[in-house]
């Protein structure tokens, strides 16, 4: 064993069981026994690290962390370059903005009542067929694709629904392809004929129920006012009626809302969805922008369901928190992210008017518009957008223990934050790393307790 060796980037927590070792750029995690972590707490300060001058006793320890590519060679680190998308670059999912209207009025809203910032439109069949069939015309060696079913309230323009899904599926077949749908939905215009086709689709389909009728309707009013709970959890009962693909809650809620989580979690449980999703509502306002107080409470909200988490597999159970769950499928791939997301590197939205856009969140802002279905998307137009995205946190991010799991962020979060409200940008990042950080130490324990097969069960779910 010889060599100059540095430590690569990690970070040390203190679990349950005694310190534990995480490998930032390879989301790798490691229990340390007392002797090994006395072995680190001494070589630690060291670097660069020549092997040969470590004693016989170290030498096991410290060889364990160099196989583990906690100890690499000393040279200059290159910062991981971000993906630049290419004219060739395959789509794989595609975000068909099925109505740009909406039959709610809810006070959250980043897409101004459905409509994008522009006049309430509803995509043609005609363009819905022809977006849905260029996703899959246009997604290279992909087996599988996605078409996601938006809006607005996509329900509002069934038609339109219809000729996607058969024109997808369609060329899907012809192409020897699968292609995979979701539906988000507002729930309140599901009818027993919708029901039967998005059965029959086996489409995903996400209800956006914020919780109790109090919750709820405090959130998500109709355009006249009243509450939209009723007709929400009528749809929804719909929904349940023996699906072949799961349905989820989507649930947004407002920072005066972040002490109901737990409340909210147990009631859309109780109706029997099988998934729940928990979202901070963006601060389309400044109104919307949460006190200390308040993030305090949405990290209690979460903290209190990843100990009901733990509680629930020592049953045999899984409960069906999808914000934990995606965080833990991530951290047993080591699923290291370069970007925070596809946004423009195989992941588009499409506009009534068959306009590419960098994301559906970004539908309607002209900045972000990247193309359309006649010309297809600009490769020199995403990449700008995507650095200018970047460009502001680039520095920060590269220095923070949180950063393969994250890079930086949703960028519509971003560009609301820091350009629309003028805010310093690295405004959510502490609870950013307070939620990652919590994943590692479920993680830790769930390996701990001999819950690898849960733990592969998880790992499956992210490839899916």
């Amino acid at each position: 064993m010889s060599g100059t060796y540095a430590w690569a980037d990690h970070r040390l927590f203190q679990g349950e069981g005694g310190p534990l070792l995480f490998g930032v750029e390879d989301v790798s995690l490691f229990h340390l026994d007392r002797e090994t972590a006395e072995v680190l707490a001494r070589w630690r300060p060291f670097e660069p690290l020549l092997l040969e001058q470590v004693p016989p006793p170290d030498r096991p320890a410290i060889e364990a962390f160099r196989r583990a590519r906690l100890l690499v060679p000393a040279r200059p680190r290159a910062r991981v370059p971000r993906p630049r998308p290419s004219a060739g670059t395959p789509l794989s999912t595609l975000v068909l903005e099925v109505a740009q209207d909406c039959n709610l009025a809810c006070r959250y809203c980043y897409a101004d009542g459905g409509t994008y910032h522009g006049a309430p439109r509803l995509l043609s069949p005609a363009v819905a067929r022809r977006a849905a069939r260029y996703l899959v015309d246009r997604s290279g060696p992909h087996d599988e694709v996605t078409l996601v079913l938006f809006g607005g309230e996509p329900l509002l323009n069934f038609p339109a629904v219809r000729a996607a899904v058969d024109e997808a599926e369609t060329a899907a077949r012809a192409a020897g392809k699968r292609v995979r749908f979701s539906l988000t939905t507002n729930g309140t215009l599901v009818t027993e004929e919708i029901c039967e086709f998005l059965h029959r689709h086996r489409v995903s389909v996400s209800v956006s129920l914020d919780g109790p009728p109090e919750v709820h309707d405090a959130n998500r009013p109709t355009r006249g006012g009243s509450g939209s709970y009723r007709a929400a959890r009528q749809g929804l009962a719909l929904l349940l009626r023996s699906p072949p693909a799961p349905v989820a809650a989507r649930v947004t809620l407002p920072p005066a809302q972040w002490d109901r989580i737990p409340q909210v979690f147990d009631h859309l449980i109780g109706l029997g969805v099988h998934e729940v999703g928990i979202a901070p509502a963006s601060p389309v306002t400044r109104e919307l922008l949460p006190t200390a107080e308040q993030e305090e409470a949405l990290f209690e909200g979460f903290s209190r369901l990843a100990d009901r988490f733990l509680a629930a597999v020592e049953e045999g159970e899984v409960l069906p928190f999808s914000n934990l769950l995606d965080l833990l499928a991530r951290i047993h791939l080591g699923a290291s992210r370069s970007v925070p997301c596809g946004a423009g590197l195989g992941y588009l939205a499409v506009d009534t008017e068959g306009r590419f856009f960098l994301c559906h969140r970004l539908v309607g802002q002209e900045p972000f518009r990247v193309g359309d279905l006649d010309s297809g998307p600009q490769p020199e137009t995403i990449r700008g957008c995507l650095e200018a995205l970047a460009a502001p946190r680039e520095e920060s991010c590269a220095r923070c223990w949180a950063r393969a799991l994250c890079r930086g962020g949703c960028h519509y979060e971003n560009h609301l934050r820091e350009t629309v409200l003028g805010l310093p940008f690295g405004g959510t990042c502490g609870f950013v790393r307070r939620w990652i950080e919590l994943g590692i130490r479920v993680y830790a324990r769930l390996c701990a307790s001999g819950h690898g097969e849960l733990l592969g069960r998880i790992g499956v779910r992210a490839r899916c």
